[in-house]
């Protein structure tokens, strides 16, 4: 059964599809691509995991939710070039407040970092994102993750707090940018 999504989410979703051709809701059918995407990025994988990735990690990445959200805030999307995972992001709407909207993942294939295909996914977000009403968007980056900090600045983010991940005890750096 597909997942109803609130008013604002879905309209975003077919904003981001036409700004984004090829994006679209994972499914569970899509697991195993997913698990080769995040198999692909071999420096991720040894700061953000305890081990090699599993179908259940996928499976667990698409349910995850925060605290006071549900299914039909979130938006955990593939984008498809050629018919193979090219990157997936993971969207929670309202969280931690209503005006902003969380991203909790944006991963790319390893062979395609470094191309212009994150910039070019993360422009579209936030213009689409501005265009749905929100205010901020927000991240966690992990403090390991010197290539992705550098990245996120790049993209106009701004540090506002650090904390220590509940899973795993890492160190993240919580950042923000202002749309």
């Amino acid at each position: 059964m597909a997942v109803r999504y609130t008013a604002r989410g879905q309209a975003l979703l077919e904003k981001l599809g036409n700004a984004l051709p090829g994006l679209r809701p994972l499914a569970e059918n899509d697991f195993p691509a997913l698990l080769a995407l995040y198999k692909s990025n071999p420096f991720y994988l040894s700061i953000s995991q305890e081990g090699p990735p599993t179908l259940e990690d996928c499976q667990e990445d698409a349910a995850a939710l925060p605290p006071g959200r549900g299914k039909e805030h979130k938006l955990f999307l593939g984008l498809f070039q050629e018919s193979v995972l090219a990157a997936v992001l993971d969207l929670v709407e309202g969280y931690p407040e209503e005006g902003t909207l969380y991203l909790g993942l944006l991963e790319l294939a390893g062979p395609l970092q470094g191309k212009g295909l994150g910039t070019h996914i993360f422009s579209a977000l936030s213009q689409e994102a501005g265009a749905a009403g929100f205010q901020c968007i927000r991240l966690a980056c992990l403090e390991e993750n010197l290539p992705g900090l550098a990245f996120w600045a790049g993209m106009g983010f701004e540090e506002e707090g650090r904390s220590t991940l509940l899973k795993g005890g890492r160190k993240v750096r919580k950042l923000v940018k202002c749309l």
